[in-house]
């Protein structure tokens, strides 16, 4: 038996977008790596994509969506929204190493200081596609799903463990 249809169709393209993920994460990557000029803090932003992925799964379980093209999407629009959060932590790290603050403390108050704008950012972006999760679309529910939950828990996760991962790089650099 050999199947067909959406099915063959779902087969060929996902082998397609993971390749154009791929090079889209090396893309990100190498743009980090002109902005910071430095491997671990290029290492540090991008370790902040696979704390999303759980988040972006839950959003599916909790929603009842199956994972599809519009899916797959939500986790590549994810991806590019969570490592901008990471950016914005690295960066305001490095502001507070420029003013003379102790690795520990410039990773803490990067924290403190960043939590607000994220937070804000993070829940207007949640929030702002939820009436695409509730219409119930067979084609934007799943996306919507993904970046509403996902983003949510890579919040938490990226205010978390990046500052932690920067000091610890820091110090074995």
């Amino acid at each position: 038996i050999q199947y067909g249809g959406e099915l063959e169709n779902q087969q060929d393209t996902f082998a397609e977008m993971i390749h154009a993920l791929m090079i889209s994460i090396v893309a990100i990557f190498l743009i980090l790596l002109l902005q910071f000029r430095t491997v671990s803090e290029p290492l540090v932003v991008m370790t902040s994509i696979p704390l999303a992925l759980p988040g972006a799964a839950l959003g599916l379980i909790l929603t009842g969506n199956p994972f599809g093209f519009t899916a797959f999407m939500g986790i590549v629009s994810l991806s590019g929204i969570v490592v901008r959060n990471a950016i914005i932590l690295v960066e305001e790290i490095h502001v507070h190493l420029a003013n003379g603050a102790d690795l520990e403390s410039a990773a803490r108050e990067a924290g403190e200081r960043r939590l607000r704008p994220i937070f804000l950012t993070t829940m207007a972006a949640a929030v702002g596609v939820t009436p695409m999760i509730l219409s119930g679309s067979s084609l934007w529910s799943p996306l919507a799903s993904v970046i509403a939950v996902g983003l949510i828990f890579s919040m938490f996760f990226t205010l978390g463990l990046a500052p932690v991962l920067y000091v610890l790089v820091e110090r074995r650099r």
